[in-house]
């Protein structure tokens, strides 16, 4: 072979590498490419699969009577082996590419196997680059494929995180919802207590004449009164706890309300504890629109906010425990601002605390998880944004919902 005619193979072998980025596409039109201008009379390419150490047939060129001449090599080959077959009339090159394998079938006579050695070993390296460019590419293929899979996945395990999340925080406000139960019944209850006892006392004491139409029309009227009295007491203790059930009920649709609605239905809920331990509430509204939202679940937000400022105030003893709410609007904004004068949240934990798990309270009384979830809830859940800051005198939590909000969030 002249030195012009291996220069000739050599070029045109390195311009079939990289012909394309798809394997068996680029190999088989190399093999075809290199067979053809070496006298090869097949080729095959062994790949090799690490994860059951076995090589696959990706290519073969040639007639396919020569395929059983080809047996699936060893890694342990030695890079350029020459084997011959029993009857030593056929020589099978074998070219190493990493851990996979190129052999090439020659006539034993008249080939000059060191030639075809040296002409392969001046592109090897461009040929093992240009495979290592196909599978790098073959690979980027199957993640972008699966990166959308992957995505709404790994979305669906952190809504249903969520979703857990939100129920251990409702779970954990069960004890409080009892204590606030609790101080909205202790007054209608001992109303009851009173007008029962009343009833009793009259009847034993013979208060009422009956042997006298107007000693019988002065009982009629002192029983009507005061059954009047224990069923409106009734209805408070009914709704009261029609409260309480629809707080927990998850929202499936968005009602229309008003901001100052939000907060009314909120202090229904917690404003007899609030005036059990003398805080008093101030409510400041400009507000007007109404704005599409989850009611129950931005009360939740609210109410948290509200249980906070009362167990800070608790905590530190604060004289003339106030909280102050202002609801406004601007730009189809509806804002609602609530501060205590509790002397806020330290500066260096400020940042942190709508992280989940995070609590400033005393590890047996917080869970950590009421702000995390009244994010997820108002950002996430309703559209909107909360944020926290001191004040000069305390916290302030400041919640800001679109009026026309589509809703284009998940649901809990």
């Amino acid at each position: 072979m002249q030195l012009n005619e291996q220069l000739l193979i050599t070029y045109e072998c390195v311009s079939a590498i990289g012909t394309s980025l798809h394997l068996e596409e680029m190999i088989t039109y190399f093999l075809k490419v290199f067979s053809r201008k070496t006298g090869a009379l097949a080729s095959i390419y062994w790949e090799y699969e690490p994860d059951k150490r076995v090589y696959n047939q990706t290519c073969f060129y040639g007639k396919r009577s020569f395929y059983t001449l080809f047996d699936a090599p060893s890694i342990h080959l030695p890079h350029n082996a020459i084997m011959t077959d029993s009857t030593a009339t056929k020589s099978l090159l074998h070219v190493k590419i990493k851990n996979d394998w190129i052999v090439f079938l020659f006539q034993h006579d008249g080939v000059d196997l060191d030639l075809i050695q040296s002409i392969i070993n001046s592109f090897h390296a461009k040929l093992e680059n240009a495979i290592l460019a196909c599978k790098n590419h073959l690979e980027l293929l199957e993640i972008n494929q699966t990166l959308a899979k992957r995505i709404e996945e790994e979305v669906a395990k952190n809504r249903e995180k969520d979703k857990h999340i939100l129920q251990q925080s409702r779970l954990a406000q069960m004890g409080e919802m009892i204590s606030m139960i609790a101080h909205q019944w202790r007054q209608p209850l001992g109303s009851i207590s009173a007008v029962a006892a009343s009833i009793k006392l009259k009847t034993a004491l013979n208060r009422f004449d009956l042997n006298t139409e107007l000693g019988k029309e002065e009982q009629k009227q002192f029983i009507n009164d005061s059954m009047n009295k224990i069923e409106s007491y009734i209805q408070f203790l009914t709704h009261t706890i029609d409260d309480f059930r629809n707080f927990f009920k998850p929202d499936k649709q968005k009602e229309a309300v008003t901001t100052l609605q939000l907060v009314e239905k909120t202090l229904e809920i917690i404003g007899k504890a609030l005036e059990v331990n003398g805080i008093s509430v101030s409510i400041s509204n400009t507000a007007t629109h109404k704005i599409s939202t989850y009611a129950n679940e931005v009360t939740q937000v609210i109410l948290n906010i509200f249980k906070n400022a009362e167990d800070a105030i608790k905590e530190r003893m604060i004289k003339n425990p106030t909280i102050t709410i202002v609801l406004s609007e601007k730009n189809n904004e509806q804002i609602i601002s609530i501060t205590d004068n509790a002397g806020g949240i330290q500066e260096n934990i400020l940042p942190f605390i709508f992280e989940p798990y995070y609590s400033t309270k005393a590890e047996r009384n917080g869970t950590g998880l009421g702000l995390y979830m009244s994010k997820i809830i108002i950002e996430e859940h309703c559209g909107g944004k909360i944020t926290a800051q001191n004040s000069s005198d305390g916290a302030r939590f400041v919640i800001i919902l679109k009026e026309n909000n589509h809703d284009n969030t998940h649901s809990f």
